[in-house]
């Protein structure tokens, strides 16, 4: 029968064996099978094809010849997959099998995330000084986020452009920042004011304004603002605390200046810098050259802030600072895109020291 096959499918059926042997996983069996029996280019195709143009007179033997040649290979290919299948159960078996001498794997542990622990820092350093946290909404009304900040009607925080409204509920909106916590808290205390002998907290939390994701933009980010009411609050006072909290930050080397600003819910107004951390105040790309880098706006609280919480300014005053998270993480692990905090790259985490 040899003699009516091509010499190529002759050897190529020699071979076989030694070929079916070859195979150790089921992949490499497959491919063995599309060179044999594959439906195009396969030895049975070109088998096939010889068929067909084969003489008539030689056809039956020669059909013969290649339905015993297919059989043989379809049956190696079969029990040889039947092999490699219990073979790859029984590995599966052996990996799954528990052996107690063995160490346990140690699962990955998790960690707050870097800018919770930069929260949980500040409220921290606060605290010595009897600061405790005060929390609200993060969906509010204008009347806490703005009216009761003293901002005006035609104020361009209140435009659509800058601050997301609910689409069902056109009063309200997310807040623009941690300040209506403020509010929410002078209402809620000011009938106990004089028994409390003032009040003294801090706001962390999260705050949305429309801006385009950037390196140093996200219209999602955090705040931790402080507010102190008490009795003859000056800003001396305000500057105080505030060298104090700065230091217990940043190095007891630390140095801050006060440059004056405007924010409609204090007056007078401030924005505070401190001495670059990462130069010594000498000059770097961080600070641009200057040897400062702005860290909060600060001030003494407006009359009306305490007027609209049915607080007499005239009796009562105090001060109120407002910090953005990100930009101090930024400056601290010297992380040039604030982008890098909410991608959960665990690399960055660990690095940040989120992640054990």
């Amino acid at each position: 029968m040899d003699q009516l096959l091509p010499v190529e499918i002759v050897e190529a059926g020699r071979v076989f064996p030694q070929a079916l042997s070859a195979c150790v996983d089921l992949d490499s069996l497959l491919r063995l099978k599309g060179v044999y029996v594959g439906r195009e280019g396969s030895h049975a195709a070109v088998l096939m094809d010889l068929l067909k143009g084969a003489p008539k007179e030689q056809k039956r033997e020669l059909g013969a010849a290649i339905n015993a040649l297919k059989q043989q290979w379809e049956e190696g290919l079969k029990a040889r997959q039947l092999e490699l299948e219990a073979a790859k159960k029984q590995l599966a078996s052996l990996a799954d099998r528990w052996d107690p001498t063995l160490p346990p794997p140690v699962p990955a542990r998790g960690a707050l995330h870097p800018l919770n622990r930069l929260m949980d820092r500040l409220v921290d350093v606060f605290r010595p000084l009897g600061f405790h946290v005060e929390e609200g909404p993060e969906v509010e009304t204008e009347a806490h986020n703005f009216d009761g900040l003293n901002i005006p009607e035609d104020h361009p925080a209140k435009a659509s452009s800058d601050t997301f409204y609910l689409a069902a509920h056109p009063e309200l909106l997310l807040r623009t920042h941690t300040s209506p916590v403020q509010v929410r808290t002078l209402l809620r205390v000011a009938p106990e004011l004089a028994a409390r002998g003032g009040i003294r907290f801090l706001a962390p939390g999260r705050v949305y304004r429309k801006d385009e994701i950037d390196p140093t933009h996200s219209p999602m980010f955090h705040q931790v603002e402080g507010m102190l009411v008490g009795h003859g609050i000056g800003m001396q006072h305000l500057k105080g605390t505030l060298e104090y909290a700065l230091r217990a930050l940043f190095g007891p080397h630390t140095e801050i200046r006060l440059r004056p600003s405007y924010f409609p819910f204090v007056e007078p107004g401030c924005e505070v810098d401190v001495s670059c951390p990462l130069c010594g105040a000498q000059g770097c790309r961080v600070c641009k050259g200057s040897g400062w880098v702005e860290i909060l706006g600060a001030g003494l609280i407006h009359p009306n802030v305490l007027k609209y919480a049915g607080i007499d300014p005239t009796e009562w005053s105090g001060w109120a600072f407002g910090m953005g998270v990100e930009r101090m993480a930024m400056m601290l692990s010297q992380t040039p895109d604030l982008r890098l905090f909410f991608e959960n790259d665990q690399r960055f985490l660990r690095a940040m020291g989120g992640l054990d």
